[in-house]
């Protein structure tokens, strides 16, 4: 299975940390973020390849394959991986900025897609899916979660929603920054 992993880039990375944190290092937890992701990535036994689609490629990473998006978001940068040849025999996309990921969730995850399984956020969006064959559903990032199920549902799809608090946990607000130092 393909891994997509998108990320915005270090530009005005993270401004809703910037009550905690200088921009130099919003860039720096943005480079550990995704290093720890590309790292569960790796570690994955379901994940054959790791795509990494960013409109920065001064974030190119040795062994991960890379798709320069647009950067106009996370939703559309997720439809052009799933457009990629690469994906066509299932993906799993991953935020990077899911800083407790593992292996063994990202595993989890690509078990429980049958055919599409996700995480639900901590603020109710989605931060990672699984979807084993890729054809024309294009999951939407950046809603609540009960509309990506229900855009599903529409699709013929029958989602599991996985409780996965390791996937759960992606890193945008102040309180997200706090529960991320508390976990270490």
């Amino acid at each position: 299975m393909l891994a997509i992993v998108p990320v915005k880039g270090l530009d005005g990375a993270k401004t809703r940390l910037a009550p905690l944190l200088a921009e130099p290092d919003r860039a720096r937890l943005v480079v550990e973020m995704l290093d720890r992701v590309l790292a569960a990535c790796r570690e994955a036994d379901a994940i054959e390849r790791t795509l990494l689609v960013t409109p920065d490629p001064a974030l190119r990473r040795d062994g991960v394959d890379l798709l320069v998006d647009g950067g106009t978001g996370h939703a559309d940068a997720v439809t052009l991986a799933l457009d990629d040849p690469r994906a066509s025999d299932g993906a799993l996309v991953v935020m990077a900025d899911c800083p407790l990921a593992t292996g063994e969730a990202l595993d989890a995850l690509a078990v429980a897609a049958r055919p599409l399984a996700f995480v639900r956020s901590r603020d109710g969006g989605v931060n990672a899916l699984a979807l084993r064959a890729v054809g024309s559903f294009r999951p939407r990032f950046g809603v609540p979660a009960e509309t990506t199920a229900a855009a599903a549902r529409a699709a013929g799809l029958d989602p599991v929603v996985l409780d996965e608090p390791l996937l759960a946990l992606d890193v945008d607000r102040p309180e997200d920054y706090e529960l991320l130092l508390a976990s270490a």
